[in-house]
């Protein structure tokens, strides 16, 4: 029996399993990292949309004060038309705002909160939430999973059997 043969040959083995497991997570975690940063940018790219900044100049300039609040409108046909952002729900001094309804610009309502945008939901369906861009660390993190994924099997193995060999007496 080589121990030393046998302790090189099973570190390698386990550090190529551990290359593929660090590669599936490296993939697993690069499309949450992608995911997040589409959501971000579509959530950014509605914010900067003329109709949002519109409805957002509107909002916190004419309901803020309780003279300068919306007037009711009606269309031709005497249909109310929403105005862009209500009142204040609670009071005038609330920072909870009734949701926007828009209907333009593939936006159908944008909810604000503390004088910021909450949610936004388009046309579509989805109600979309600001999302933070994912920080560029996590990419490096992700090209590091399958060498991290050799090298922690690879040392454990070889570290084991560098402590076992010292308690092996070689043979004469």
């Amino acid at each position: 029996m080589n121990l030393r043969e046998g302790t090189r040959r099973l570190a390698l083995l386990l550090g190529v399993v551990g290359t593929i497991f660090g590669g599936f997570a490296s993939y697993m975690e690069l499309q949450t990292v992608q995911n997040q940063r589409a959501r971000h940018n579509r959530f950014e790219q509605l914010t900067n949309s003329p109709v949002v900044k519109q409805a957002r100049k509107y909002c916190f300039e004419n309901s803020a004060m309780p003279d300068k609040r919306p007037s009711v409108e009606f269309d031709r046909d005497g249909k109310l038309i929403p105005p862009y952002c209500l009142i204040p729900i609670n009071d005038e001094r609330a920072t909870d705002y009734a949701p926007s309804e828009l209907n333009s610009g593939g936006i159908k309502t944008v909810h604000f909160q503390n004088r910021e945008i909450a949610s936004i939901e388009p046309q579509d369906g989805q109600t979309l939430y600001p999302t933070p861009a994912p920080a560029t660390w996590l990419y490096l993190l992700i090209a590091l999973f399958p060498v991290l994924g050799f090298l922690i099997p690879w040392g454990v193995v070889r570290s084991i059997g560098w402590v076992g060999a010292g308690f092996v007496q070689p043979a004469k």
